[in-house]
């Protein structure tokens, strides 16, 4: 076996003993990948997703330059299948989810003066910062006749 090919198998083995599952940053992404799309995918396909996400991932964070076929090829499609996949993010069971209003009943607490009650609806205050603007350090951009 020559060194490229041990190199590439050490490679795979970091990528296999990585820790996505407990990554925070990877699991936000995958979350965001996945939306609402997760549980409507099959098994065959989400496997795929998973896997070309963490192979992203793990080239992103680590320099690395592995592809899914390097993986596949070094590990075996029997290995990856017995992988676990992780379920989509359900919400818990009476958590304060917001659902999402149809339009008569926005209408309805906006008329009604109860836009308090509307999801993701946030006050932003009518003035300006208080605070005292901040001084430009960059110097003015040169005039063109002036370059």
């Amino acid at each position: 076996m020559d060194a490229h090919a041990t190199r590439g198998e050490d490679t795979v083995q970091s990528f296999l003993g990585y820790p996505f599952d407990t990554d925070e940053t990877y699991q936000q992404g995958l979350a965001g990948i996945l939306g609402g799309s997760g549980s409507a995918l099959d098994a065959a396909t989400r496997q795929d997703v998973l896997l070309r996400s963490r192979v992203f991932y793990y080239n992103r964070i680590t320099g690395s330059s592995l592809s899914v076929d390097d993986v596949r090829g070094h590990v075996g499609e029997a290995q990856l299948d017995a992988a676990p996949v992780p379920a989509p993010a359900a919400p818990a069971a009476g958590a304060d989810e917001p659902r999402a209003l149809s339009f008569a009943e926005l209408k309805e607490l906006i008329e009604q003066g109860k836009t308090d009650q509307i999801p993701n609806n946030r006050l932003i205050p009518n003035e300006l910062s208080k605070d005292a603007p901040s001084v430009s350090s960059a110097p003015p951009r040169k005039k063109p006749w002036e370059a």
